[in-house]
């Protein structure tokens, strides 16, 4: 169906949905006046219905206080109620007043007369409540016939909203929206082509710019190679068709013969002019990229990147290009950066093989002291205990008992040597008790032991550490506090053992001479060991070392390790 149909089509409907609206909407409005005139009726004669009612009690009223009633009264009561039968014309409710027609009469003939007795007055109020109650029950149903005929029109209005609702719903899904998919669809393709036009054209304009903008551009960066640019083109056998001005300045080839061979313009020396002659004729196949050493007009060494390429384009004989970059300057310092890395690495060796050397002797000094210690302490020690036993005689009681006494002493010393032999190795305590209760037990033998006075806090610590951490952190503080004691020469040494949120903190403060940390680093007598040997257990629990130390303040050593390094374990 072409466009024509759609529109002759959707032109059809569109008149019958407005044709069924008008219509709905007239059918509505004749109701609704229709019903506004038989309401106007209905309440017209409600109205002199009241009014009927009201006009009998006026009679009896009137006969009550001074008979005979107005005769107009009584006129207009006998007309109206003549008029209401004819109204009520049809109605089931017009025989119901025509049953008052005799009770009218009797009351209008009674409320004429001049009697004035009080039968009168007692007969007229009887036939007027009578009345009364006859004309509200007529008014009743009269009332009940006008909201009948309401609901009535509420249900024929309510269903000519229906109609009307499902003639614009209808309208609008076979009607609008495919009128407005249609007129979309057009609008869009007359879009599109108006676009399509517009590009068109904007293309053609943008070719036109973009051919004089490309010319000034190639002129340009022609300009800017030739200046700033280490170029050449070369023919397919090594001669020169091109070098610009920057490549013809290094190479000084204004000065040299013309028509030399690009190997010859690059270099002086005959054997590195046959390499790039080589170089070039194997271009052809694949191209070449390298670092080139260039000896300048002066005698200077100089130092490209070059690439060459091979250029192929139909009709015309292969062509070379040549790209280079001095890279000069990063030569050099790449040379000089290798030869600081050997000699940093040849330092470093060297330095290792140096604390080598000083772990080795160390770890031999320490085994000459625990042996020392054994032979001179313990070992004698025993000897005299060997001794005294094998002098030892029981018939002598006194003398037996001084001997008791005094293998007991032997024992005792025997003990105490044994225990600080291990004590030095490694404290029992610490894969007893903790890092804490070793600490405290360092610093009251030291004391004991050296006479210094060596206190350790740790009321904040209560956190158990993995024992190859407490292992770590003890001895750190032992060589600590054993350099306080040996060097300097203080009156109290204070040890503080602390746990925050994420770290483990030592702090051992002395009030000694101080000395320079970074003099004592760069000995090379061994008495740096114990330094260097703090920082490599630093080192492996991923810590931090501080040392503050002058004559004035002391010397005060911060031990920090992140709890991440130092992980919390239970201990049995």
């Amino acid at each position: 169906m072409g466009e024509t149909g759609i529109f002759s089509r959707l032109r059809r409907a569109y008149l019958l949905a407005l044709s069924l609206i008008a219509l709905a909407l007239i059918g509505e409005l004749l109701l609704v006046d229709g019903y506004l005139i038989d309401q106007e009726r209905d309440a017209d004669i409600i109205n002199v219905a009241g009014r009927q009612r009201m006009l009998s009690q006026r009679i009896a009223k009137m006969v009550a206080l001074s008979p005979p009633a107005e005769a107009e009264d009584v006129a207009e009561w006998q007309t109206r109620h003549v008029w209401l039968k004819n109204e009520l014309t049809g109605l089931p409710v017009r025989e119901e007043l025509t049953e008052l027609d005799s009770l009218v009469d009797r009351l209008s003939a009674l409320a004429q007369e001049d009697s004035g007795g009080g039968a009168q007055v007692k007969e007229v109020n009887r036939l007027s409540n009578a009345f009364l109650l006859r004309m509200d029950a007529i008014v009743d149903e009269l009332s009940q016939l006008a909201t009948r005929k309401v609901d009535r029109l509420q249900r024929v209005n309510m269903w000519l909203t229906v109609l009307t609702l499902v003639i614009l719903l209808l309208e609008l899904l076979f009607i609008f929206r495919p009128i407005s998919n249609f007129v979309r669809r057009q609008f869009d393709q007359i879009q599109t082509e108006r676009q399509a036009q517009v590009a068109a054209r904007g293309v053609a304009e943008s070719a036109v710019r973009d051919k004089d903008a490309t010319l000034r551009q190639l002129y340009a960066l022609n300009s800017a190679i030739d200046e700033a640019a280490l170029f050449a083109s070369l023919r397919a056998d090594g001669t020169v068709i091109h070098l610009s001005k920057k490549f013809r300045k290094l190479l000084d080839a204004d000065s040299r013969p013309a028509n030399l061979p690009f190997a010859a313009v690059l270099n002086r020396e005959e054997g590195r002019q046959a390499r790039m002659e080589e170089i070039l004729r194997n271009v052809t196949v694949a191209p070449w990229r390298g670092e080139w050493q260039l000896t300048g007009p002066e005698g200077e060494v100089r130092y490209l990147e070059l690439s060459v390429l091979p250029a192929r384009r139909a009709g015309v004989d292969t062509e070379l290009f040549v790209l280079a970059t001095d890279v000069t300057e990063s030569h050099l310092a790449r040379k000089e950066l290798n030869r600081l890395t050997e000699r940093q690495i040849a330092e470093e060796k060297q330095r290792a093989d140096q604390r080598a050397r000083q772990s080795t002797e160390a770890q031999e000094k320490e085994r000459l002291r625990v042996a020392r210690d054994l032979h001179d302490g313990v070992g004698q020690n025993l000897t005299a205990l060997k001794f005294s036993l094998e002098s030892l005689r029981l018939e002598n009681s006194e003398r037996s008992q001084a001997d008791l006494n005094h293998l007991k002493q032997l024992a005792g010393d025997i003990i105490r040597g044994v225990r600080m032999a291990t004590f030095n190795l490694r404290p029992p305590e610490l894969s007893d008790y903790g890092l804490a209760i070793t600490l405290e037990r360092m610093a009251r033998e030291l004391s004991r032991l050296t006479g210094e006075r060596v206190v350790c806090q740790t009321e904040t610590f209560n956190v158990g550490l993995d024992p190859a951490v407490e292992l770590n952190l003890y001895r750190i503080t032992q060589e600590a506090v054993n350099n306080a004691i040996k060097y300097a020469g203080a009156n109290y040494i204070l040890v503080t053992l602390s746990a925050g949120k994420d770290l483990v903190s030592i702090t051992v403060d002395d009030d000694g001479r101080g000395f320079d940390p970074d003099a004592v680093k760069a000995r090379t007598d061994g008495s740096g060991l114990g330094m260097a040997s703090m920082e490599e257990r630093i080192a492996q629990l991923k810590g931090r070392l501080f040392i503050r130390s002058s004559p004035e303040t002391g010397t005060r050593i911060t031990i920090n390790v992140p709890l991440s390094a130092a992980p919390v374990t239970p201990r049995g």
